[in-house]
């Protein structure tokens, strides 16, 4: 594990993003995937002012969205889906080359993981996979308790992540599952980019990165990565 100390969150965006442009402008075809939520916000507005500059080429890249909450789409506020069409995706003026959205509107949950693991099957492995910490742990929604060997799947939300997604939804939706991309496809990526920021993540930071690898905090598997990289800023990492 590579660890970067950001002295700021905007530091942290920046050096998030610059690693993501860094993978896409390398030769070949590329795919990626980035995380909702507050975190990754400042890193993706970053990466659509260097895409919009020329700064970076995504037209031999393709996108893949990490996890969604079940029952919610596009149009429902606080859905990953919406995070990643209105802040990503339509305020780029080149578009990816392929875009995977996860449907967590469709009427088979289980087809709509196959689907998604088609997708990256077909154009993977993963090339980087930036990702963010749950308070417990977790990457995705993959939660405490979760089988390491899994592909694209469907889980039973924790009470932690129920707690914090009053913050998205207030009292709109109450959300009891999630779909996501697995810990094997994430394993599987060729760079892994974890993005921190808040004393508020300082601990669960130091347990999944000094403490043992176990499925109770699923963000520990990440030792085991061949190339992966903590990017905190100072407060997320003080305890590292």
């Amino acid at each position: 594990m590579n660890l970067v100390v950001c002295k700021n969150y905007d530091e942290m965006s920046l050096k998030a993003a610059e690693a993501a442009a860094e993978c896409i402008n390398a030769t070949g075809e590329k795919l990626i995937s980035f995380p909702g939520g507050d975190t990754p916000l400042g890193m993706v507005k970053i990466f659509v002012s260097m895409v919009n500059e020329g700064k970076v080429d995504i037209s031999r890249t393709r996108y893949v969205q990490l996890d969604e909450w079940v029952g919610l789409g596009e149009r429902d506020r606080g859905s990953c889906a919406q995070f990643n069409r209105v802040n990503l995706l339509d305020k780029l003026n080149f578009q990816f080359l392929e875009v995977f959205l996860i449907n967590a509107l469709a009427p088979d949950m289980q087809a709509e993981c196959a689907r998604l693991n088609g997708f990256v099957e077909r154009f993977g492995p993963i090339d980087l996979s930036v990702l963010g910490i749950g308070l417990n742990g977790h990457l995705g929604f993959n939660e405490e308790g979760v089988d390491f060997s899994l592909n694209a799947h469907v889980i039973p939300l924790s009470p932690v992540t129920k707690s914090v997604m009053r913050k998205y939804f207030e009292n709109e939706h109450a959300p009891e599952f999630g779909i996501t991309l697995g810990l094997r496809q994430i394993m599987e990526a060729k760079k892994v980019v974890l993005i921190a920021n808040g004393s508020h993540k300082a601990s669960i930071l130091k347990k999944a990165f000094t403490g043992p690898v176990t499925n109770a905090v699923p963000a520990s598997i990440l030792q085991q990565h061949n190339d992966c990289t903590v990017i905190a800023d100072a407060e997320a990492a003080k305890e590292l």
